[in-house]
């Protein structure tokens, strides 16, 4: 017999409406409710007093909207703390590892293939996307724009879509080119008094495949002749593909009508793999090198390393070698020896991932803590995350600067006021110990 719904069900559907996955599960995938008390009091059972205090002051307000949205403008919270409060739920959610294999006139690599690119979950839309831009190009989707975090698969897309096209297409000329190079060539070429002859030979090409767009940020000429080229392009259905670290209305220093054109098509993204995805990329990239492993030692690998498809073929490297050259059986015990200085690599986070938690803990969107804002609440979250990337991650003073475009003195005050302030405040201090172990979980 079906479980008729409580009213802690419906408000739990309206909250997964509402808030992001991983703030849900942040915050109210262990939530207990259950119906209506005669009194007009619903109950709510949380962790500890921690999560309690902070669903109260954080999404109270939110909690009291749903409840008048579905008919129960007079109903009371009451938050508890249950007697056997468990552990937090893991939420969900990079230094490259330079291969030269053989390179083609075209500046394809023959090894990145759609046949040994693994899709999964976190892949899905763009590898789908990818393929039919190889099978039709300049048609559905012009231009291409597929973004997401370094190792994570966008580069070997881009050689795919490549690679695939010329195996079918003999006769078309595709160009594989990255920002920088990009950026050299065209300035070689003004030295050289060469502009137009530059520009020919680019626009002479059938496909052209431009990676890491985003370091295109404040080069205004480079930008005004990509600008030219990418409506060349366009106007003779030709097919253009960009990748980048972030979607294109994020970009810093971007003219406005360069990050409208890289919007006209499909702009799709790659997330770090889930468990599943990383298994399965773990065993081809075993298989590719003729190398066979225990499937602890697989499982001990996909657990350790989450968001970086490089570091995971960097493992099975590093593995196959010591096979290679020891003839010993690669044990789980050796392999979490051998792949330490890997898994610890992998478990450092971007100054990225430190804001998109700051984001969700606070309930703040991201452009307002990196903003100028001055709001307490904002100031608060953007302290706090100025802090948690020196404290915690050793960064410098001057990269944080950079990164929320601040000088050096606002930063190093910002720092010296949570620092301050966390040896007189226990809550401020157990709020700073549940950012850093939910940023361990990551």
């Amino acid at each position: 017999m079906k479980r008729r719904k409580t009213l802690w069900d419906e408000i739990n559907e309206k909250l997964k409406e509402e808030l992001s996955e991983r703030q849900y599960g942040l915050w109210f995938k262990r939530v207990k409710g259950g119906d209506l008390e005669t009194d007009h009091i619903l109950r709510l059972e949380c962790d500890n007093e921690y999560v309690k205090s902070f669903i109260e002051r954080t999404y109270g307000a939110l909690l009291k909207r749903i409840l008048t949205d579905i008919g129960y403008p007079m109903v009371q919270i009451k938050f508890e703390v249950k007697k056997d409060g468990g552990p937090k739920e893991e939420i969900f959610t990079k230094k490259e590892n330079k291969i030269k294999p053989k390179v083609s006139a075209t500046g394809l690599q023959e090894r990145y293939t759609f046949e040994n690119f693994v899709p999964g979950k976190n892949s899905e839309m763009a590898f789908s996307a990818a393929r039919a831009v190889a099978y039709a190009p300049g048609e559905e989707y012009n231009p291409l724009f597929i973004y997401g975090g370094v190792g994570l698969g966008k580069t070997h897309l881009l050689h795919a879509i490549g690679n695939d096209t010329i195996k079918r297409k003999k006769n078309i000329k595709v160009l594989l080119i990255t920002t920088e190079e990009l950026i050299s060539k065209i300035v070689d070429a003004i030295q050289k008094r060469k502009l137009n002859e530059f520009r020919n030979k680019i626009r002479s090409f059938d496909i052209l495949l431009i990676d890491d767009i985003h370091f295109l940020s404040g080069t205004q000429f480079i930008q005004e002749e990509l600008f030219h080229t990418f409506n060349s392009f366009y106007n003779e259905k030709k097919q253009v593909v960009f990748t980048a670290d972030r979607p294109p209305w994020d970009l810093e220093n971007i003219a406005e009508r360069l990050v409208d054109r890289f919007s006209w098509g499909l702009v799709t993204d790659i997330k770090p793999p889930e468990y599943e995805t990383r298994l399965a990329i773990l065993k081809l990239k075993a298989q590719e090198r003729g190398l066979e492993l225990p499937d602890e030692v697989f499982g001990l690998i996909a657990r350790n390393v989450k968001k970086n498809v490089r570091s995971l073929e960097s493992c099975i490297v590093r593995l196959h070698a010591i096979y290679s050259l020891k003839r010993i059986p690669i044990t789980e015990e050796l392999a979490k020896k051998e792949l330490a200085d890997i898994f610890s690599s992998a478990s450092l986070k971007e100054p990225e991932d430190v804001i998109q938690l700051i984001s969700e803990f606070y309930n703040i969107p991201k452009t307002e803590i990196m903003g100028k804002k001055q709001k307490k609440e904002l100031t608060h979250a953007r302290h706090v995350a100025m802090y948690i990337m020196k404290n915690i991650y050793a960064m410098k003073v001057t990269e944080i600067a950079k990164f929320f475009g601040r000088d050096h003195t606002t930063v190093l005050n910002a720092i010296q006021k949570i620092e301050k302030r966390l040896p007189q405040d226990e809550n401020f201090k157990e709020e700073i110990r549940e950012i850093e172990k939910l940023l361990k979980s990551l």
